[in-house]
């Protein structure tokens, strides 16, 4: 078995346990990295191959989300055209329709899941079955509508007291797109993702002493080390790692790598080393680029965990203007947000407004989908808190606000207690 197909034994004994154990919810939204969710999406399609010998059914779904009154009808209208390929080719199969309800909706989620109920009646073999509804839109025209037209789908099934129909999600465990959802029950995919690495290294058996391959090889060393905490052990294996990627003029392996070894430092509780490794990486690192904008956030969080404020505002502001000046907004949002948040007294009260107004002004320069995946409703939010009484500031920024993202954009934030 290659490490992948181990993975995924791992991930469906996990699934049936929170299938079992959730018999109640509507929906099920899996939680994770990118190569969590990623294996996840693997789990789902591996349900529908030849090999797969259970009895639920699995219906994975990619079609774009263009709206809450067209998603539903997408999807049955891809249903409905295998069934009648299957009617043409086995025939004297029941015949299957979309049964609406009398019932006013505000999405067409009905389309979707009324036509699976009469699936289960319709076919005696999979009666007792679970049906699960995988969507995974590779574009999403409007994030909003999408959580209005999962709600009101998770709201007919509970309607309809159908316990076997569910719907399946997968999401980044912190960036998340659809909003909380009561009918929904969330679940983290864990993967370890260094063994997994190393388990894939051994199982290909790739050719031994090219450099592509040392290179990787010295960084999977030092990873398990670091989650043994082996620290000399790890440090020793990225130092090689840094002249490895310097052979190869792999210039973002050898950031990398600088960086894992900082880590490193800081864990082995070596700071003066730690500091000299980051101003290495500000030496090599290209200028003007993603890759440096993240490295000074780092360096931030790193003076941070050191308790030199000052400094580790420096750096998010220098990260900021050069991710402004890239056109990464996002990720200048975030570290305006940074250094607010570090400003929340009553005697800097003004600065994090002023850092925050400063997010409002980028957002604007935004795509939407960009817009939406930033941390402004955030920012907004808290802003609404910091402006108390004055009202004219509060209705210009919800009416700002709502034009992005709609009526209901505000999101829970804990109000700040003052030093």
């Amino acid at each position: 078995m290659n490490p992948v197909d181990l993975e995924l034994v791992k991930l469906k004994r996990q699934w049936q346990n929170i299938v079992k154990n959730n018999v109640q919810k509507p929906m099920l939204i899996a939680l994770g990295e990118k190569h969590e969710t990623d294996l996840f999406d693997g789990f789902i399609k591996s349900r529908l191959s030849e090999d797969y010998d259970g009895e639920d059914v699995f219906l994975p779904h990619y079609q774009e989300f263009n709206g809450m009154n067209s998603f539903g009808g997408i999807l049955f209208d891809e249903w409905k055209e295998y069934y009648e390929m299957l009617e043409k080719s086995e025939g004297n199969i029941p015949e299957w329709q979309l049964m609406i309800s009398g019932n006013q909706f505000k999405t067409d989620a009905y389309k979707a899941f009324f036509p699976l109920l009469e699936l289960k009646k319709k076919f005696s073999n999979i009666k007792n079955s679970c049906i699960f509804l995988y969507i995974a839109p590779v574009r999403i025209s409007d994030i909003r509508e999408l959580s209005i037209w999962v709600k009101e789908w998770c709201a007919i099934c509970e309607k309809s007291g159908n316990k076997e129909i569910k719907l399946v999600w997968a999401e980044h465990h912190l960036h998340k797109t659809l909003p909380e959802n009561s009918s929904a029950h969330s679940f983290r995919v864990e993967v370890d993702i260094h063994q997994l690495m190393q388990n894939t290294a051994a199982h290909t058996n790739r050719k031994k002493n090219s450099p592509d391959t040392d290179f990787q090889q010295q960084i999977l060393t030092a990873s398990n080390h670091l989650s043994k905490g082996r620290f000399k052990e790890a440090e020793f294996a990225l130092k090689n790692a840094v002249k490895l990627a310097k052979e190869q003029k792999n210039k973002s392996g050898e950031i990398s790598a600088y960086f894992m070894l900082a880590q490193a430092y800081m864990a082995d509780k070596k700071k003066e080393k730690a500091e000299d490794t980051y101003q290495k990486i500000f030496e090599e690192v290209e200028a003007d680029s993603p890759l440096e904008v993240q490295m000074y956030m780092n360096y931030g969080t790193h003076l941070l965990g050191s308790s030199k404020k000052s400094k580790a505002e420096a750096a998010f502001e220098k990260a900021a203007e050069t991710a402004n000046k890239i056109g990464e907004y996002a990720m200048a949002i975030e570290c305006y947000r940074i250094i607010g948040t570090l400003n929340d007294t009553v005697i800097t009260r003004d600065k994090m407004i002023r850092y925050f107004e400063k997010c409002l002004e980028i957002a604007k320069l935004m795509k939407p989908s960009a817009r939406e995946s930033s941390s402004l409703k955030f920012v907004a939010s808290m802003l609404m808190i910091k402006y108390e009484n004055d009202t004219e500031k509060k209705d210009a920024l919800d009416k700002e606000m709502k034009n992005y993202f709609g009526e209901d954009w505000k999101v829970s934030v804990e109000k700040p207690k003052y030093d």
